[in-house]
């Protein structure tokens, strides 16, 4: 068993590398006695790095792994964002 490929096939490489900006919720489990610290609590900015699998009007799609295998190429770690969560999409070069 041959473990490991060449990274020749990086040529044939179709996908952009991205940054993503989305928007995470905020969770606070405590009580609270001052509606003051509610007020100021807020939703967080997030942002990821990876290239673009695919994206349509429900979803966007990034991994940030991949290797090839002879003319096999494997992605991993990917991430699947609800597209009402993404606010922008910035293409990296």
């Amino acid at each position: 068993m041959r473990v490991g490929g060449s990274m020749n096939k990086v040529n044939k490489f179709k996908y952009k590398r991205v940054k993503i900006i989305w928007q995470d919720i905020l969770n606070n489990n405590s009580w609270f006695d001052s509606f003051d610290d509610v007020d100021k609590m807020t939703y967080a900015w997030c942002e990821d790095a990876g290239y673009l699998y695919s994206k349509d009007t429900k979803m966007v799609k990034i991994f940030t792994s991949y290797s090839y295998d002879n003319d096999k190429l494997t992605i991993g770690n990917v991430t699947v964002f609800p597209r009402c969560i993404v606010k922008k999409i910035i293409v990296e070069k």
